[in-house]
């Protein structure tokens, strides 16, 4: 009974806190600087900073984890009791320094806590923009905080654009074109006009009297 009391209001302190923090009451939390873990490396402060880096030492990356139930009905604050997150299965891994984008709760805050009030971040995607939706240990063994990197991770090799597309265009020359003489004109002889032998000659004989 008692337990079920410190849940409720614990859940009523983290809304709370982050409606403050959402109405921008006390604007000076958005400029603070990046988290510090406790004494046992966990990150509990109430944190609303994204960008994380892998720093854990195993070769095959850092676990992430999720169960059946929706990050909706996880967050949810009429959900009793806290998620059993490290029991969950494995769902993805992230690289060794590898960077990652934590997503804010209902809250305000990037901390969820689980069934043994051991805090985790919840990642939607990774910055490639690969699917996730899982939690991952906030403990600074595993990861540490980071300032938001300028190209998020993301390399993209420049596209040089050809000048000429590659196409040498060579002049043509036009042969000139001779004109032959033109063999069909016929030359016509010039025509003589023969001697009119049918004149009549009138004139009369000159008599003699």
């Amino acid at each position: 009974m008692m337990l079920n009391r410190f849940k409720a209001i614990y859940r009523i302190v983290i809304l709370s806190l982050g409606l403050v923090f959402l109405l921008g009451i006390t604007p000076t939390w958005a400029a603070q600087s990046l988290p510090e873990p406790n004494a046992q490396g966990n990150y509990v402060s109430l944190s609303s900073h994204l960008y994380w880096q892998v720093v854990d030492a195993d070769p095959n990356g850092l676990n992430c984890r999720m169960g059946n139930s929706s990050i909706e009905e996880i967050w949810n604050p009429d959900n009793p009791g806290f998620p059993s997150i490290s029991n969950w299965p494995v769902v993805a891994t992230f690289k060794p320094d590898e960077i990652f984008r934590a997503q804010v709760s209902y809250s305000g805050f990037v901390f969820t806590r689980d069934d043994q009030f051991l805090p985790w971040i919840f990642v939607k995607k990774k910055l490639d923009g690969t699917p996730a939706n899982c939690f991952v240990r906030a403990n600074s063994a595993l990861i540490k905080p980071v300032e938001e990197p300028k190209n998020n991770n993301i390399s993209t090799s420049p596209v040089e654009t050809p000048k000429e597309n590659n196409i040498s265009i060579q002049p043509v020359e036009t042969p000139p074109v001779e004109i032959p003489p033109d063999t069909n004109v016929v030359e016509t002889p010039p025509v003589e006009t023969p001697p009119d032998n049918n004149v009549v000659d009138n004139t009369e004989p000159l008599i003699d009297l």
